[in-house]
């Protein structure tokens, strides 16, 4: 078992509105919030929630009351934010954006009475029971309310907020998040320090966990929160904002991190503490990072049920031959352990599920029981305190840094063998020409799994044209065949601008491209067989690929061969011609011009070897 026990500066009895409430009395005239070209002050922020407060506890909210909010980024947000938590209640974010399916069992599965909008967004909710609360009503209900702190309600143990997650059955969770893991998640920490001169960035939407940080980071320790509408195609616009807002602490995402540039990296350099996590991170990315930034740099790891953050690894401190970066060891108050399939504790350096627990893990997910029972576990001290299951495979290195290798169930079987989509991705980040790879299954055809790879070009090496996307496809092709089993290969290769993200700034897997499967790519004139033995195999490929020309140079994977086609074309060459190749042999010579020079080399080889025999005899 690991853990850090540091609490200093954290209070375990504190509520997230009670410190922010702290801070409005100490100085109601520092700027709390900029958002949508417009400010309010702590005392503002404060005085305004508070009317909200009493009108939402008028209406019924108490402890724990579930409270919908669905809310533009704008001061109003952190209005309605702060009057459900000082009302006693826990905010259920509804993002405008999601689906009406989705809205619409979020709102029946968490039963609110009241949701917190504005007019603009009162209709893009679906139809529902409960209260609406307009913050921006020209009739001001709130005028008449009281501008004073309404008396406490609620504890540390109450819940602030409830966060609705994908499940892997399709159904979202509720995860239900406590006032005090909120707390502990920004206060009294050691992965970075945000005091009242610090001006943190918000990019994160609330329905997204990072949102805890960025929000809460600032406004329980008297900072100023400056927020962001960031569609993730304009890195240089937004790192320029940032330098130009005074931006101290900014916090992004893995995609977005990974397709930060020296020159982004440069524009950054007014940012003191860079934090970054959600995914796995190349190793060589920090050391460009480190050359080009100034600030310190922190990688993150956390679920949304542990309150986001609860490991950290600052960069800087990772071995040489580490392929991507740990995600370190635990914040402040948080334990980790990690068990081998037997529940047993694993040594270093060896493989298991990392469990999370202390403070900052759930109480569970909302009417999900049988879920809660099996993801969230009570520790064996007595205490009643829970170990959250995360799913991850972590390893710990001799020096007690947990490393990443993977989600436990992303498995998937490809023709019988177990196949982990995240070890190709990193397979395939590792070539010095590729800046981002994204690794999907899914099935073909014939209900058989396959796995699609999408790869980013390293900056300055964006394929130019046709040619130069598969000169790039053919030296991932001949990459991989030194690395990966023929199994992990990917049946497809596909070149794509940048990875497709979501408002959350993760993986948009419905806006990945149409895997490519070229039948003629355009490499120019076609450079026709001459030997029997290269005319012979151009007549398999064609036959097996449906391709109306094959050429000497055509790759075989370009033309829309995958795994299971060189494995059926490896035997037709052993039968049909009487020459065995390997499927290995398929991956390493894609082309006819390689595959007849690699046969011709064992015809002579073999040859040579009987007439050895003969003399000998």
């Amino acid at each position: 078992m690991q853990q850090n026990d540091g609490r200093d500066g954290s209070d375990p009895g504190a509520t997230v509105h009670s410190l922010f409430e702290r801070h409005a009395e100490l100085d109601p005239g520092r700027t709390a919030v900029v958002a949508a070209g417009r400010s309010l002050t702590y005392g503002e922020l404060n005085s305004r929630s508070n009317q909200v407060a009493w009108r939402l506890r008028e209406l019924g909210v108490g402890a724990d009351t579930m409270v919908g909010i669905c809310v533009e980024r704008s001061p109003d947000m952190f209005v309605g934010l702060l009057a459900v938590l000082k009302a006693g209640g826990a905010y259920v974010p509804l993002d405008p954006g999601y689906p009406a399916d989705r809205l619409t069992f979020m709102l029946r599965d968490s039963r609110v009475s009241v949701v917190v909008t504005q007019r603009d967004l009162e209709s893009a909710l679906p139809e529902h029971d409960a209260v609406t609360v307009l913050l921006d009503d020209d009739s001001d209900p709130f005028g008449g309310c009281p501008t004073g702190n309404p008396p406490a309600v609620c504890g540390a143990g109450n819940l602030a907020y409830v966060l609705y997650t994908s499940g892997s059955t399709g159904r979202p969770k509720g995860v239900l998040v406590t006032h005090d893991g909120v707390v502990n998640l920004v206060t009294g920490q050691d992965y970075v320090s945000v005091g009242p001169e610090d001006r943190v960035a918000a990019l994160a939407t609330l329905a997204f966990d990072a949102s805890t940080f960025e929000i809460w980071g600032p406004l329980a320790n008297g900072a100023t929160c400056v927020v962001y509408t960031f569609v993730g195609d304009d890195l240089a616009g937004l790192c320029a904002k940032v330098r130009d807002d005074g931006v101290t602490v900014l916090h992004l995402t893995s995609p977005v991190f990974r397709q930060l540039a020296a020159e982004h990296f440069r524009a950054l350099n007014g940012v003191r503490t860079l934090l970054f996590g959600g995914d796995s991170v190349r190793s060589d990315l920090e050391t460009l990072a480190r050359e080009s930034f100034q600030g310190e740099l922190v990688h993150l790891y956390g679920p949304t049920e542990t309150t986001g953050f609860a490991t950290f690894h600052v960069a800087g401190s990772t071995a040489e031959n580490a392929a991507v970066i740990p995600i370190g060891r635990p914040v402040n108050n948080v334990v980790v352990r990690i068990l081998g399939p037997d529940g047993s504790a694993v040594g270093p350096g060896e493989q298991g599920e990392l469990y999370i627990g202390g403070r900052g893990v759930a109480r569970g997910y909302l009417n999900q029981p049988g879920l809660t029972g099996e993801r969230f576990v009570s520790q064996t001290d007595g205490t009643g305190a829970m170990w959250y299951r995360t799913g991850d495979l972590v390893r710990r290195d001799d020096f007690g840094v947990l490393h990443f290798l993977g989600r436990g169930d992303r498995q998937v079987k490809v023709r019988g063998y177990r196949v982990e989509p995240g070890a190709v991705e990193s397979v395939l980040t590792r070539h010095p020409q590729v800046s981002d790879a994204v690794v999907v299954a899914r099935e073909d055809g014939d209900g058989d799994k396959r796995l699609d790879a999408y790869v980013v070009p390293a900056s300055g090496r964006r394929a130019q044209d046709e040619a130069d996307r598969q000169r790039l496809v053919a030296g991932l092709r001949e990459h991989m065949s030194g690395v990966l089993p023929e199994h992990q290969h990917p049946a497809s290769l596909t070149v794509i601008p940048a990875v497709p993200l979501t408002a959350n700034l993760k993986l948009d897997q419905e806006r990945l491209p149409e895997p490519v499967a070229d039948r003629r790519p355009s490499l120019g004139a076609v450079v026709r067989p001459t030997t029997h033995l290269e005319t012979a195999l151009a007549e398999l490929w064609s036959a097996k690929l449906g391709a109306v020309e094959v050429g000497l140079d055509d790759d075989f994977f370009a033309l829309g061969g995958d795994s299971i086609s060189a494995v059926q074309l490896a035997a037709a060459t052993t039968t049909t011609l009487g020459l065995r190749i390997t499927v290995r042999d398929m991956f390493k010579y894609p082309t006819i011009r390689q595959l007849s020079r690699l046969l011709s080399e064992h015809e002579a080889a073999e040859r040579h070897a009987g007439d050895t025999v003969r003399c000998d005899g």
